[in-house]
C-alpha cells in the first residue's frame, strides 16, 4: 500500500498546501520544471533552504530521508514543502511525469550516494493465464492406467479424494488427497492407480505465460493445498458448473489465484510460531485426541458444544487450536470430513443418497445436497452418475 504526502507520517519532512493557488504563488519564483521517466535512483538531493514540489503530469514517488534515519517513499499529493536539509529524489510511477520545483538554494549539486539503488517494482502480473482450454472432474477405480502423453499446453491435476500415481520425465510421484501437480508444456507424463487405490481428481488444461523462475518453482513438484488454495479450487469448480455473467473471466482469475498462491506459499514459512515446545506438545496431543474423536464419531451429529464438553475446553480455545494448527475452524473441519466421507460412500454404491445423508447426520437430504454442491460444484446424484460413465 502506498503512502501519500498528505499522510500525517509525512509531517516530519515538511508540510502540505491544500490550496493550489497558494502553492502556485510559492512555486513561481525561480521554479524549474523537471521531466522524469526513471524507475530507479542511486542518489538523493538536498537543499539548505525550503524546497517546494508539485507534480503537473503523471504520478511521482517522492523518496525522502531525514538525517541518517530510514528512507521512506510517498506518492506526491498537493504542493509539498520539504524542510531544509531533507534528502530527496523522485521515481516516476507512470511512463513519464513533469515536476515543478522551487528553492532559493541549490540542490542539483548537493548529492548523497545511496548504498544500494532504489528500484520501483511496477504492480503488474508476472503470471498470465491466456486461456482455460478444458476442465473436468474424473473418478478412477482400481488399476486405472493412462499410458501418457506430451502436449504443448499446461495441465493442473488436483487430487480430491484417494491416491494417484504419475510419472513425469522418468521420475515417479504419488499424489494423495489435496495434492496438486502442474505438468509443463511438452513434458511427458502418465497417470495410474494401483490395484488397491481409487481416485477422484480435477484436471485443468490451460495456456499461460510466466517468468522462468516460476516455471522452475512449479516443475516436477507435488504441492499440498492449504485452506486458501482449497477455497479457491472450490470456487473454480463451482463457477465451471454454473452459468453466471463473466463466468469465463472468473475461471481465469481463480486459476491464476491458485497458481500464484502455490508459488507464494512455497516462498514463505507460514508455520505459526508456538509459545514453547512444551505448549506445542500439549496442543499436538490435544488436537490429535479431538481429531480421533471426530473421526470415530463421524456418523453422528458433532457440535462445537459437544467437543468443548468432551475435552473440557472453551469455545474460543477450540477455535484457536484449529486455526493455529490446521488453518480452519472446527465446524468447517467436521463439515469437510463428512462431505469427503460421503463421496467415499457414494463410490461404494451400498447406500442411496438419502441413506448417506442420514448416516452422516445431516439435518435433511436437501441440506446435504446443498452443502455437497457448495463444496464440490456438483450434486451428490450427478457425482454418482460420473462414477459409472
Amino acid at each position: 500500500m502506498f503512502k501519500k504526502t498528505t499522510s500525517y507520517i509525512f509531517q516530519k519532512y515538511g508540510e502540505i498546501f491544500q490550496d493550489f493557488s497558494y502553492g502556485s504563488s510559492i512555486l513561481s519564483p525561480g521554479k524549474k520544471i523537471k521531466k522524469i521517466n526513471n524507475k530507479s535512483i542511486d542518489f538523493l538531493y538536498y537543499s539548505n533552504s525550503d524546497t517546494y514540489i508539485r507534480v503537473n503530469e503523471g504520478i511521482v514517488l517522492l523518496v525522502v530521508q531525514s538525517g541518517d534515519y530510514e528512507i521512506e517513499k510517498f506518492v506526491v499529493h498537493r504542493v509539498v514543502r520539504l524542510e531544509p536539509g531533507i534528502k530527496f529524489n523522485f521515481i516516476c510511477i507512470t511512463s513519464s511525469a513533469k515536476i515543478e520545483i522551487s528553492t532559493t538554494g541549490s540542490y542539483t549539486k548537493n548529492r548523497v550516494k545511496l548504498e544500494e539503488p532504489i528500484v520501483y517494482q511496477p504492480i503488474r502480473p508476472r503470471i498470465f493465464v491466456e486461456e482455460v482450454l478444458a476442465c473436468y472432474y474424473q473418478v478412477r477405480n482400481t488399476s486405472y492406467s493412462f499410458a501418457g502423453e506430451i502436449t504443448n499446453h499446461w495441465e493442473l491435476t488436483f487430487i480430491d479424494n484417494g491416491e494417484l500415481q504419475t510419472r513425469v520425465e522418468e521420475e515417479d510421484f504419488e499424489l494423495g488427497q489435496y495434492d496438486l501437480m502442474i505438468y509443463m508444456p511438452n513434458q511427458f507424463h502418465n497417470q495410474y492407480t494401483k490395484a488397491d487405490q481409487t481416485c477422484s481428481y480435477l484436471t485443468v488444461m490451460f495456456d499461460m505465460q510466466c517468468d522462468k523462475e516460476h516455471v522452475e518453482t512449479l516443475n516436477q513438484r507435488v504441492f499440498k493445498a492449504n485452506r486458501e488454495i482449497l477455497d479457491t479450487i472450490n470456487l473454480f469448480v463451482k463457477t465451471s458448473n454454473g452459468d453466471e455473467p463473466y463466468q469465463n473471466e472468473l475461471l481465469v482469475s481463480y486459476l491464476e489465484q491458485i497458481l500464484i498462491r502455490l508459488i507464494y506459499f512455497d516462498s514463505i514459512d507460514d508455520t505459526p510460531v508456538k509459545t514453547s515446545p512444551m505448549q506445542q506438545k500439549f496442543e499436538n496431543e490435544l488436537l490429535n485426541e479431538i481429531l480421533i474423536f471426530i473421526n470415530d464419531n463421524i456418523y453422528s451429529v458433532i457440535t462445537i458444544e459437544s467437543l468443548c464438553n468432551e475435552f473440557n475446553i472453551s469455545r474460543s480455545s477450540l477455535q484457536q487450536l484449529f486455526k493455529t494448527n490446521l488453518n480452519t475452524a472446527p465446524k468447517q473441519y467436521i463439515s469437510d470430513l463428512k462431505l469427503n466421507r460421503s463421496k467415499q460412500l457414494i463410490k461404494e454404491s451400498k447406500y442411496t443418497i438419502s441413506e448417506i445423508s442420514n448416516i452422516l447426520g445431516f439435518a435433511s437430504i436437501h441440506y446435504f445436497s446443498r452443502k455437497f454442491k457448495q463444496q464440490f460444484g456438483i450434486t451428490p446424484s450427478d457425482y454418482a452418475k460420473t462414477i459409472y460413465n
